[in-house]
């Protein structure tokens, strides 16, 4: 799981649907993979970074 993405997810009050909407993917592909159980690529780690969180490093928000 991405703890840091979690934790600032609920910080901006972002939930999953909008980072779903943000990278293009379905509700549950991006619950997958918020959970760790499928990857993120790199343009769409990239892609939520400078979207939802252009003020937070991209290494700190997808350490696992």
């Amino acid at each position: 799981m991405y703890t840091n993405l979690v934790a600032e997810m609920a910080r901006n009050r972002i939930d999953r649907y909008a980072v779903a909407k943000t990278i293009g993917k379905s509700y549950n592909q991006t619950r997958e993979k918020i959970n760790g159980k499928a990857p993120f690529t790199y343009d769409e780690a990239l892609t939520i970074q400078e979207t939802l969180f252009p003020d937070i490093d991209l290494k700190y928000l997808f350490k696992r």
